[in-house]
Parts: structure tokens; C-alpha cells; sequence
């Protein structure tokens, strides 16, 4: 029996790799983008446990949150989108922006992504627009 165990896990760490790998869909991207345009705190609490539930249903981990270019205007350049706490913070370049996010900051500003993921774990997943996850 532990034998099979040991069989098995490999194949179920490749499938929540696999998972995890999987493309964002286009109601994903948008409530993700959506959640810093909100104003209204209950609605963005929605959106937010709405994004949650659909990363645990789909993909069997939730980020932390998110680093996203941010769209206000100077000064700000950036954001952090908590999803943990619902929390919107905006940064402005010379502003120093905590870990775990902190190291996705860069991949932000390249321009060449919707939004990077930040898990507890450490990990970080780059969402391009149309939903690729980059490895």
C-alpha cells in the first residue's frame, strides 16, 4: 500500500503542476483587472471572493495576490490587488512595495503581462494577456 502512495504522488504534484500551468480564461482576466477599477468596497469583496473561489475550483491554489501595471496615471505605476484582505495598494516608482510582491515587480513593468501571480509558497506565474501562464 505505501508503495502505491509513493507511485501516486509524483502524478498528483505533475497534475496540480499541469493545473497550475493552465491558462487563465477571459472572465478571470477581466474580474482580475476589474477589482482595482471597483470602487465600492462591498463590490470589490464580490469580485475578490469570486476570483478566489474560481482559482481554488479551477486550479487548487489561490495567490496571495496579484502585481499589475496600474492605469490611475502618474505617479503610479503599479499595484498589489491582496486577495486575502481585499486590499488595493498603489505604488509609485521610487515606492517600495513589500515581499512577496516585491520580486514581481519588474515583471511588471516590462509591460508584457496582465497581471504576475503571488503564491504563499514563494511561487510567482506571469499572466500574459491572453491567459498563457509563463513557467
Amino acid at each position: 500500500m505505501e508503495a502505491q502512495r509513493r507511485h501516486q504522488a509524483p502524478t498528483e504534484r505533475r497534475s496540480f503542476v499541469r493545473d497550475a500551468r493552465r491558462p487563465r480564461h477571459a472572465a478571470l482576466l477581466d474580474a482580475v483587472q476589474r477589482i482595482d477599477a471597483e470602487i465600492s468596497p462591498a463590490a470589490r469583496d464580490e469580485l475578490a471572493r469570486w476570483v478566489r473561489d474560481e482559482y481554488q475550483s479551477e486550479f487548487a491554489d489561490i495567490p496571495l495576490g496579484f502585481v499589475a501595471q496600474c492605469h490611475l496615471g502618474p505617479p503610479y505605476v503599479d499595484h498589489v490587488l491582496d486577495l486575502l484582505h481585499t486590499i488595493v495598494e498603489h505604488y509609485a516608482p521610487a515606492d517600495p512595495m513589500p515581499e512577496p510582491f516585491a520580486s514581481a515587480r519588474m515583471l511588471v513593468r516590462s509591460g508584457a503581462y496582465a497581471y504576475v501571480e503571488i503564491y504563499g509558497s514563494g511561487a510567482i506565474r506571469p499572466v500574459l494577456p491572453d491567459g498563457t501562464v509563463v513557467a
